[in-house]
């Protein structure tokens, strides 16, 4: 949000992280990672360099740093256009398309399934769920009444087949890029697995 003095919040978290040589330095090379087109397709980037990078930001960069990038307040859309493009998303959380066509997103219940088989994310998205667990009675939201777990938790998954973003400039609300569109009779299953994250008032 803008606090007293006016300041953008995610800016002022950039440019702490810039005066901190750790954050400043891994953030540099998730952002190269994320933006360099791959050599494969000039079109595309290369999302696992990118993801690769993004998590080695986040395991190795201090929490108070990390933490402020991702999850700094915001009452206005340029604040918040930034907080979205943390993470680089045209390459870490959508789909690229390959050539000139657009590759729609693809469904839930696949990247759940490909997640499945991925020791490291499966592992992370168990914490997820365990420690993002929603409540309407709790006071921060959560069953387990830690909010910042469930942030830790929710960074975790930034990095894997399962990374969850801001869907807009408008709203805090993030979501996973992923569809329900085609479940067929598994499509309260999906709904599930993207409510987690899209109507979580852990988060």
């Amino acid at each position: 949000s803008l606090s007293l003095d006016g300041q953008n919040q995610c800016l002022k978290a950039a440019q702490d992280c810039g005066l901190y040589e750790k954050c400043g330095s891994l953030r540099s090379e998730y952002v190269v990672a994320c933006t360099k087109r791959s050599a494969v397709s000039d079109s595309s980037c290369n999302r696992q360099k990118c993801h690769r990078a993004l998590r080695r930001f986040l395991e190795r960069v201090p929490e108070e740093y990390s933490f402020a990038l991702l999850f700094c307040p915001c009452s206005e859309p340029l604040c918040a256009e930034r907080r979205r493009k943390t993470i680089v998303p045209s390459c870490s959380y959508e789909e690229n398309g390959r050539g000139e066509e657009r590759v729609g997103k693809p469904n839930c219940l696949s990247l759940q399934n490909y997640c499945s088989r991925d020791e490291l994310c499966r592992s992370r998205l168990a914490d997820f769920q365990q420690n993002c667990q929603p409540s309407p009675k709790s006071a921060s939201g959560c069953v387990r009444e830690s909010r910042a777990m469930c942030l830790k938790a929710y960074s975790g998954l930034i990095g894997t087949i399962m990374t969850p973003n801001y869907v807009s400039n408008s709203s805090a609300e993030v979501s996973l890029w992923c569809t329900c569109d085609g479940s067929g009779n598994e499509w309260q299953s999906c709904q599930r697995t993207l409510n987690m994250f899209s109507s979580n008032t852990c988060l």
